[in-house]
């Protein structure tokens, strides 16, 4: 070894080639000057004033957390796991990285978009916005925006949110300034050539004539000769449903996400202070019409105890819906207002059937993979990670604000209030706020593909957006 630092050392001048992060907890500057400051005017915004030491010990947490986890990197020098490619400052889902232990210490894509409601609410604006600037600006230079900022993952995708975080960042206030407007034409810009690729001369499309023909406008995963990379496309790197069907299915999250897309896009085109061009929100407006026909038409399934949103089948002498619990596809569609009243209404009692535990939300249900699709358990790599036991903070912001969107008020602020009551009881024992925890107290957590980790952005965000809603602030 002496020999390679040597080798090393001669070549590059160095021998470790990474250098340390640029700690920016100077932009939290928008909540004061000094951490007590900050912390104040967190409770303030969240909780007003009277708050409990335990609770005050969590935001006196949560900033110190933000103020190690967001870092600078030199734009395309090397970072813990590759190339940087983000070019402004940007928060890790972990935080600290001493490069001697697995961590994320790098912008990932969909992170990014429930990290950035935590920041938003907080009044934290201008580093939301230089996060989505981020990864438009890598759209831009490579034609894709990877599923994390760094070099090694150009290969994949994750989820598309960004025109949803536009929209997040316009009506808490901030203005459609020149960067705003040049941040949407490269959303759609990828809208039209990573996700509905059809006719674009791709040899491998998501697309195929024969799928548009049959299915109308949907989309699949890009094809990978690895389900985990298909699977980072959905965001939820490790389940069941991907290791089995790989691409060869139409998955309801994404298409949701899509269609999403597709809406904030025409919202955003008919706003005289945003878009201002009714041209492009009639054509946004058709496309948006004809994507909820082809959702609707393909996902619902009326097969007996599986009744609601299921993904579908490409598997030839296969097709069809495939009969397995996944909160996803239950939840997706609320979130992005593509039921119908009857629809979210069997999905409201789906989650309290088969999902719902005295902590939160499993992300898969033992009782609907019972006779289903997938009659093999989960193994290997793929056993515990976005499967049950496991609930998901992502998930359960998305399944709380879709049964509001269709007026189930009192039920989502019951599954609020049990989360955080968990997640402040996790804190107590811990000390930390982690990634992802159980859905019910009778179950222990499986550690999944990389075990459970420690920060984290996106239970951070959902903690505060739960706080705010349920105390009335």
């Amino acid at each position: 070894m002496d020999l390679l630092l040597k080798l090393r050392q001669s070549l590059l001048q160095k021998i470790v080639i990474v250098g340390s992060p640029k700690k920016r907890g100077d932009l939290y500057r928008f909540l004061g000057s000094t951490k007590e400051e900050r912390v104040d005017k967190l409770i303030k915004i969240f909780l007003r004033e009277n708050v409990t030491n335990e609770k005050k010990k969590i935001f006196e947490y949560i900033v110190d957390f933000w103020e190690r986890s967001t870092i600078e990197i030199p734009h395309k020098t090397s970072g813990f796991k590759g190339i940087n490619l983000a070019k402004r400052p940007f928060v890790t889902p972990t935080g600290d990285n001493d490069a001697l232990s697995f961590a994320f210490g790098e912008q990932y894509r969909w992170d990014t978009f429930f990290q950035n409601r935590g920041l938003i609410l907080a009044g934290g604006l201008e580093l939301a916005k230089g996060q989505l600037l981020n990864l438009t600006d890598v759209f831009e230079e490579f034609r894709r925006i990877p599923n994390a900022l760094v070099s090694p993952f150009l290969s994949r995708p994750q989820p598309p949110f960004e025109m949803r975080m536009v929209m997040d960042l316009l009506e808490a206030g901030l203005s459609c300034d020149n960067e705003v407007q040049h941040a949407v034409q490269m959303i759609e810009e990828e809208l039209v050539s990573e996700w509905f690729d059809y006719q674009t001369g791709k040899q491998n499309h998501r697309q195929s004539e024969e799928l548009v023909k049959k299915y109308g406008l949907l989309t699949r995963y890009e094809p990978h000769s690895n389900p985990f990379m298909v699977g980072c496309e959905d965001g939820k790197d490790h389940n069941w449903v991907v290791a089995t069907y790989s691409y060869h299915h139409l998955p309801v999250q994404l298409n949701a996400i899509l269609y999403g897309t597709v809406t904030s896009l025409e919202t955003y085109y008919k706003s005289p202070d945003w878009g201002n061009n009714t041209e492009k929100a009639s054509l946004y407006g058709l496309l948006r019409q004809r994507m909820y026909d082809d959702f609707q038409k393909t996902f619902w399934c009326e097969s007996g105890k599986w009744m609601g949103f299921r993904d579908y089948s490409l598997i030839q002498n296969k097709e069809g819906h495939i009969l397995y619990g996944d909160l996803s596809a239950e939840v997706f569609p609320l979130f992005f207002k593509l039921a119908t009243e009857e629809q979210a209404l069997r999905i409201k009692d789906n989650i309290a059937s088969f999902y719902a535990g005295d902590i939160g939300l499993a992300t898969s249900s033992l009782k609907l993979r019972e006779g289903g699709s997938v009659p093999v358990e989960p193994q290997g790599q793929w056993k515990f990670q976005w499967e049950y036991p496991n609930c998901w903070p992502p998930l359960m912001m998305i399944a709380v604000e879709g049964l509001k969107n269709y007026g189930f008020v009192k039920e989502a602020k019951e599954y609020e209030r049990k989360w955080v009551v968990h997640i402040e009881k996790e804190f107590e024992r811990t000390g930390g706020i982690a990634e992802k925890h159980v859905f019910d107290s009778s179950v222990k957590i499986e550690e999944g593909f990389y075990g459970v980790m420690q920060g984290f952005g996106w239970t951070v965000a959902t903690y505060l957006w739960f706080m705010k809603d349920l105390s009335g602030v």
